[in-house]
């Protein structure tokens, strides 16, 4: 594997020049015992829990590192091992700011928590690459400006191991301000809540599918399975389903025949008005004539298997720790 395959160094060298910061995030949450092993590679970090509930647990803090601030090895060592961990697992981001370590972090640790409509707060892990383009995408514009106080750049690496630059701008805006008793300096509509929740739920869906049916999902290209499984749980959701028990139901008829069970009279018919309870489904699932099952073939027997995932040999893989 290429030691720099995001090639963050080159990205850093001309942040540098540019007299900006070069910020690495990791979600320690997603890579735990980073601060140690940032500790044993004597690279200085902040950490986004200083002064947060979550403070006495280190070792899921999301850290920032500022490249630019490190000679060339222990740059190199940094970008080594921190492209290794975001091709593992959702938890790698990096951000060009003319701020200051310290005061970049503090921009940052202002969106630890985020007000609901209903006047509760709520923890917000954006910094997880699932959830950080849905959390940019649902804000209002000002809410974004908000956030991107202090930020030329932001990017990460995606579920399927390709980096992505989802915001670019030639002027940061000025950082955001901690308000009087930590309140939240953002507040959620129940519609930027519901996006949010949303995001959390495809994985969880994904890693019961994994669960139920391990052999299939193997053999299935993780791009192939995630975009199809979003696309019929969207569907699920639709019709009502609302928890994941009764959306697996649904997304396993789809798997199985390709799509075409789904499009069925008899299960069209009962979509319309799915049972409530997951026993109650189910038992409608079962009672489905044999031509619904037999509507097509699985997914993975439709030329959609694969040998070997492009990019899999960096390790492409993700945990749900929402």
């Amino acid at each position: 594997m290429d030691m720099d395959a995001i090639a963050l160094l080159p990205w850093a060298d001309a942040c540098a020049a540019r007299s900006h910061c070069a910020y690495l995030l990791l979600d320690g949450a997603q890579a735990e015992g980073s601060h140690l092993r940032l500790g044993a590679m004597r690279v200085p970090y902040a950490s986004l829990f200083e002064g947060k509930r979550e403070e006495a647990l280190p070792e899921i803090a999301p850290l920032l590192i500022d490249l630019t601030a490190l000679d060339a090895s222990r740059r190199s060592r940094v970008v080594s091992w921190a492209s290794q961990l975001g091709f593992g697992a959702p938890c790698l981001s990096w951000y060009e700011s003319p701020l200051a370590l310290p005061a970049f972090a503090a921009h940052l640790r202002n969106f630890h928590q985020v007000g609901l409509s209903d006047g509760q707060t709520m923890m917000l892990r954006w910094y997880d690459t699932r959830i950080l383009p849905i959390w940019l995408q649902a804000l209002t514009e000002q809410q974004f400006a908000l956030f991107t106080g202090g930020m030329l750049s932001i990017a990460y690496v995606d579920r399927f191991g390709e980096s992505k630059t989802i915001h670019r701008t030639d002027e940061a805006g000025p950082p955001s301000q901690q308000l009087p008793l930590d309140r939240p300096v953002m507040e959620l509509d129940d519609r930027q809540f519901s996006l949010l929740v949303d995001a959390g739920d495809l994985d969880a869906l994904i890693n019961h599918l994994k669960f139920v049916i391990p052999d299939e999902t193997r053999k299935l290209w993780p791009r192939t399975l995630i975009e199809f499984a979003a696309k019929y749980q969207q569907q699920a959701m639709a019709a009502g389903l609302s928890d994941i028990d009764r959306q697996t139901q649904y997304v396993l008829l789809a798997l199985y025949t390709s799509g075409r069970g789904t499009e069925h009279p008899a299960m069209q018919a009962l979509m319309a008005n799915p049972p409530n309870s997951l026993d109650g489904y189910y038992a409608a699932m079962q009672a489905m004539p044999a031509d619904v099952w037999e509507a097509g073939e699985p997914l993975w027997n439709r030329g959609q298997a694969r040998c070997t995932e492009p990019g899999e040999h960096m390790g492409t893989a993700w945990r749900k720790n929402m």
